[in-house]
């Protein structure tokens, strides 16, 4: 019998379900969309049956394309959109929709945090600075705002948490996931009932906390589209899950996934925490490791953006080619003009916190900016503005990096952003180091096929599956001119953020969305 894995790929807009063999080699994929929910300007939800579907769906979808027995997918792991929390009861049917990492309406609940606890408590326990981005403050959002959801909730899961139920029947997290909380303490690594306390939270709301690769049981019934043989594992959240899938399980090495938001890791055999709190650490997906981590909330999510509300033109000539039977994506087109743009856009520099700043301003009020647009600036112009603004907020946040002793050599792309030859170029150039892409796209999918085989005992050692899997295929390396020019533009991204925050221009904008 030939063995397989399938990771569960459970990410901000749809499901991925790719099944592997042990050798890292993809036999089969299926993705689905689903719907977001946005109550106000600041509010996201999702429906967590709706993310099960999905998964069940692509499961199906994925075995009958790989045309083998489900009962050959030896195990399976999940990744997954981390922060995200739902309350469920006791069977685990969801009472409230899920709150979604982007959600910004806990900015009140965060000042209380850092009033009542203060953020040095949360950050030497946790390792996160205080901000809506994490669990803990959707959690007191319920507890303030539907006080009887929160007496009736069994478990607060995150979204791995609870395709892990619906799978094995377990309530569960891991420790990457459990450390995105703000409830987690990362030395100890066990839920903080000091913090939980501290918060006015029952810390026994939490699913049990386990090392990412743990064999949970087999799949409980075979509706799941799994064989109930299959062995459910513990797996991780999705940028832990990257950084095992592209080889960052080592000191020196870095990764940037770049999606809807863009994801900084470096391995760390200790935990290092910033004493200006700019960056995070967390628990990796290799057990008794940590990760440095600079979270960067809209970056794939602003080009998006640019498509659906100027890119009509390219999107009618991509649709318009399929018609003639050629395969074009809206992106190429957009790359390809954004690749006839001069270095610095003709003047645009785009600042892309365009639903607050993450890694390393923290700043929950920021916007995007869009500065030193003219009449000949043209849609190839704004596109490649917004890839060199990415890069920058990449820049600012490796800056800290190397303040703390952590110098990368070399950055490892992931992620559809990985994706654009141009983009990967001008990362190369802004930051000054090379940029390597791996042959997978989803390097979060063979992180938690990595997982699914170890947990399974195909794998007797994460680090080595990993530097096995991990296979770099191209390298950008940076142009030292353009860098130099790249260097002007970086002080005055910075100069633009720092004159309008520290004049309270984000504060003054923050009071028309509360």
């Amino acid at each position: 019998m030939k063995k397989f894995v399938i990771a569960l790929d459970v990410g901000t807009t749809g499901t991925r379900s790719i099944i592997f063999d042990l050798g890292g080699k993809e036999i089969a994929r299926s993705y689905q969309e689903w719907e977001s929910f946005y109550p106000s300007p600041v509010m996201v939800e999702q429906d967590a049956e709706m993310w099960w579907e999905s998964v069940r769906k692509t499961i199906f979808d994925a075995i009958k394309l790989a045309k083998i027995d489900r009962a050959d997918i030896i195990s399976c792991a999940i990744t997954n959109q981390r922060e995200t929390i739902v309350p469920v009861d006791s069977e685990g049917k969801s009472l409230h929709r899920a709150i979604v990492w982007q959600d910004r309406r806990t900015i009140p609940e965060c000042e209380w945090i850092s009033k009542e606890i203060g953020p040095d408590k949360i950050y030497k326990k946790t390792g996160l600075t205080i901000d809506p981005y994490f669990s803990a403050s959707k959690i007191l959002w319920i507890k303030n705002h539907y006080p009887e959801i929160y007496k009736k909730t069994h478990k607060f899961l995150l979204v791995h948490d609870f395709i892990l139920f619906k799978l094995a029947g377990v309530f569960a997290t891991d420790y990457s996931n459990a450390s995105r909380t703000m409830l987690f303490d990362i030395r100890n690594l066990k839920w903080s009932d000091e913090i939980g306390s501290a918060m006015g939270l029952d810390i026994d709301k939490m699913p049990d906390a386990l090392p990412s690769g743990t064999d949970i049981g087999n799949v409980v019934s075979e509706d799941t589209g799994l064989s109930t043989k299959t062995k459910v594992i513990v797996g991780a959240g999705d940028q832990q899950s990257a950084a095992l899938g592209v080889g960052v399980v080592k000191p020196g090495r870095i990764k940037c996934t770049t999606g809807t938001g863009s994801f900084i890791l470096a391995h760390l055999d200790q935990p290092i925490f910033d004493t200006e709190k700019r960056v995070l650490c967390s628990c990796a997906a290799v057990p008794n490791k940590w990760v440095q981590e600079a979270s960067i909330f809209t970056t794939g999510a602003v080009l998006r953006w640019a498509r659906d509300t100027i890119g009509s033109g390219q999107k009618v000539r991509a649709y318009l080619d399929q018609l003639k039977g050629i395969e074009t994506d809206p992106y190429d087109i957009m790359t390809e003009l954004a690749a006839s743009s001069p270095i610095g856009s003709n003047g645009l520099i785009t600042i892309p916190h365009f639903i607050g700043a993450g890694a390393p301003h923290w700043n929950p009020n920021a916007r995007g900016v869009i500065f030193g647009a003219g009449l000949s600036t043209s849609t190839g112009d704004i596109y490649r503005s917004i890839m060199e603004g990415v890069a920058m907020e990449v820049r600012k946040n490796l800056n800290v990096f190397r303040k703390l002793d952590l110098n990368p050599s070399e950055l490892r792309i992931t992620g559809g952003g990985s994706r654009s030859n141009t983009w990967n170029q001008i990362m190369a150039d802004v930051l000054g180091i090379q940029c390597g892409r791996g042959e997978l796209e989803e390097s979060t999918a063979v992180g938690a096929a990595i997982l699914a085989g170890y947990g399974a005992g195909e794998f007797s050692d994460l680090v080595k599956a990993s530097d096995e899997m991990a296979n770099i295929t191209r390298i950008w390396k940076p142009n030292l001119a353009n860098k130099t020019r790249y260097d002007k533009l970086f002080s005055l991204s910075e100069k633009i953020y720092s004159t309008l925050d520290n004049a309270g221009i984000y504060d003054l904008l923050g009071e028309y969305y509360k």
